[in-house]
């Protein structure tokens, strides 16, 4: 298991451990990422309804948390590796042969970009939208496993259907909380000012914004997700002049922050997560919280003794 594995899980754990002193029965993320707070929520019986505007995060959301029985059978893994390495004429999606392996820092090779292409098309034949939701979920597993690797490294690598098989084996628990779940693909201001909860999760979006994550893992996943990078413009557009777009000042970021705040104010509880990196304190964002609300208490983690550790703040609000 990698460090920044070894990392994601401590920082959930911290922030599990914070939401299970909290009395609330549902709860709206408006960054989810990766849903795996939403996932381990369930099991409490919460009601969980997560948004992001990465599509990405949309169908691993829709595969782990908005699903609550259907699971990806053997015909279906037939389907989505049928053909899996064969040449088309041409790509489905060119954008592909162009995205960079970053530990490599050069393309894809040909075969790999060959096998995620042929593999998007054959999800597309899955009707069930929750089972496609889980081909993409375990398709994007094998596309972490294969940005895992460094040159050092490539020789250990095993073919991409074989690993495809093994994680849909290990492949995560279907819970059924009997709640009505929601996962979309909306911007998070619009999301938040209609969402109807007891208590609000929010990791901010990173001053850089969406077009910083354009060249990296995220940015693959997007364009492997949407069959296309052609939506790549639009998506950053909409982030103008709201959490998501690249911010040069501090200021203009804490004035980013109250905005989306202020269409958060009917939500009971805010817990907000802030892992400080220079740019912002924890205690600038609870400035910021201070102008719509008193703040309860403040948790701290300090992750100094990892790689790349900082201290995680979580604000209760």
């Amino acid at each position: 298991m990698s460090t920044n594995s070894n990392t994601n899980r401590r920082w959930l754990g911290f922030e599990l451990s914070v939401l299970r002193r909290l009395k609330f029965s549902s709860i709206a993320i408006p960054f989810a990422g990766q849903p795996d707070l939403g996932w381990y929520l369930k099991f409490w019986g919460k009601q969980i309804l997560d948004n992001d505007v990465c599509q990405w995060a949309w169908w691993m959301s829709r595969a782990l948390v908005e699903n609550q029985s259907e699971e990806l059978g053997e015909e279906d893994v037939s389907m989505t590796l049928s053909e899996a390495y064969v040449p088309r004429r041409r790509l489905h999606n060119p954008a592909l042969s162009q995205m960079t392996n970053e530990p490599l820092t050069e393309p894809l090779a040909e075969i790999d970009t060959v096998w995620f292409d042929n593999v998007w098309l054959n999800i597309q034949q899955i009707e069930n939208e929750h089972r496609r939701a889980l081909a993409y979920s375990t398709a994007l597993g094998v596309g972490d496993y294969v940005f895992s690797f460094t040159p050092d490294t490539m020789a250990l690598r095993r073919p991409l259907s074989e690993v495809f098989i093994a994680l849909w084996r290990s492949s995560r628990h279907i819970a059924n909380n009997g709640k009505p779940n929601f996962s979309v693909n909306h911007d998070a201001h619009e999301f938040i000012r209609s969402a109807r909860a007891d208590l609000m999760f929010a990791r901010f979006p990173r001053p850089e914004g969406l077009a910083a994550l354009r060249r990296g893992v995220v940015g693959w996943r997007e364009t492997w997700v949407r069959g296309t990078d052609a939506d790549w413009d639009a998506i950053i557009a909409g982030q103008r002049g709201r959490l998501g777009d690249d911010v040069l000042s501090k200021e203009h970021y804490l004035q980013l922050i109250a905005n989306f705040l202020s269409r958060a104010k009917h939500i009971p509880q805010w817990a907000i997560s802030h892992t400080e990196d220079g740019f912002v304190s924890a205690a600038e964002i609870g400035d910021v919280i201070k102008q719509f609300r008193r703040i309860g208490v403040t948790y701290n983690k300090d992750f100094s003794d990892v790689v790349g550790g900082k201290n995680t703040f979580i604000i209760i609000a």
